[in-house]
């Protein structure tokens, strides 16, 4: 069973700060890896996991002129939601926001 390795690639990333595609980053995408582990008694076992897909900035911004860390600071901050403004979209959506048990 052999798998094909994606390899990182190049792309044009948004700007967090003036919104244009100047940003050059190397995107990993997501594959699957084999983690193998070996003993006497319980012979070889494979397990098989995926990985996160991964954004490395490579440059700043050309157009605004914001640096690197710049940048991954903020797309970092974006990437992680506020805790209260998942509750409140879960609570649009009319799902339910606390578990309550019923003792009979």
């Amino acid at each position: 069973m052999t798998y094909e390795l994606k390899k990182p690639e190049v792309i044009k990333v948004e700007c967090p700060f003036c919104g244009k595609k100047a940003v050059k980053a190397i995107y990993y995408p997501s594959m699957l890896q084999a983690l193998s582990s070996q003993s006497a008694a319980a012979g070889r076992k494979i397990k098989y996991y995926r990985t996160k897909e991964k954004y490395e900035i490579v440059s700043g911004c050309s157009a605004c002129g914001k640096s690197e860390k710049e940048i991954q600071k903020a797309l970092k901050k974006r990437s992680v939601k506020d805790y209260t403004k998942r509750i409140e979209e879960l609570r649009k959506a009319g799902l339910p926001t606390e578990i309550t048990m019923r003792v009979e």
